[in-house]
């Protein structure tokens, strides 16, 4: 999927946690499952989709309903990077689908490993889950951009460290991050602008790195360019 489709599904995009039962059309599912081929290649990751209502038990809790679909995000445990490329190559799964009509919501729940048609490598673990489908309430591809948050958030310029004075496309580019999904709404990327160049920093923490990859794609999409992995990171602009 293009990149300006990604942008778009950033506005979009909603926690669903309410599905209505029935199954995803085989084109979106296919559509998925070629972006997870894809981005897994990329990333050294193993993402799967997972249509198997019996590997959902374990993470179904009491807010999650009907749900009949989830992307496992999933690697090598010895990959010293593991949880950031999951929150940032598993957020280009979520703008695809949200891109698609379809309702998504993280989660940091584990799986009944004994599902028959789903497969963990030896020394593979699944850092989080991502459920996927149609929501009880359908998300509109054609819908403008909101003006604020669907969410609680901080400001633009509380994601910036230090001088605020920053140029007009790094401003334009926290809007962006104002809408990237983290674990319990903490935000704790943090953006620093010196001598004319541009960091992100997290704490440490499997949950902050998951977070931090979600926030760099964000920031990437809006402001095009690419950050190094790891905290801090580096941005390079294209």
């Amino acid at each position: 999927m293009e990149r300006k489709d990604l942008y778009d599904a950033i506005w979009k995009r909603r926690s669903v946690r309410k599905y209505l039962p029935k199954d995803m059309e085989t084109e979106k599912a296919d559509a998925l499952r070629g972006s997870l081929s894809s981005l897994n290649k990329a990333s050294g990751l193993s993402m799967e989709l997972v249509e198997d209502s019996g590997s959902f038990r374990s993470i179904t809790a009491p807010l999650l309903k009907n749900v009949r679909a989830v992307v496992a995000v999933k690697g090598r445990t010895d990959d010293p990077d593991l949880f950031e490329k999951c929150g940032y190559y598993g957020e280009q799964i979520v703008l695809e689908a949200t891109a698609l009509g379809l309702g998504t919501c993280w989660v940091a729940g584990s799986f009944n490993k004994k599902c028959g048609s789903l497969e963990i490598g030896k020394g593979e673990e699944i850092v989080c889950t991502i459920t996927v489908g149609h929501g009880a309430e359908e998300i509109d591809a054609s819908t403008a951009a909101p003006a604020v948050p669907h969410r609680k958030t901080r400001g633009v310029y509380d994601f910036l460290e230090g001088n605020t004075n920053v140029p007009g496309w790094i401003a334009e580019a926290m809007k962006a991050v104002q809408f990237a999904p983290t674990a319990m709404n903490n935000q704790r990327t943090r953006f620093v602008y010196a001598d004319g160049k541009l960091s992100a920093y997290t704490p440490p923490g499997k949950l902050n790195m998951i977070d931090f990859g979600i926030t760099k794609l964000h920031f990437e999409l809006a402001a095009g360019g690419k950050f190094s992995l790891g905290t801090p990171g580096e941005f390079k602009k294209d």
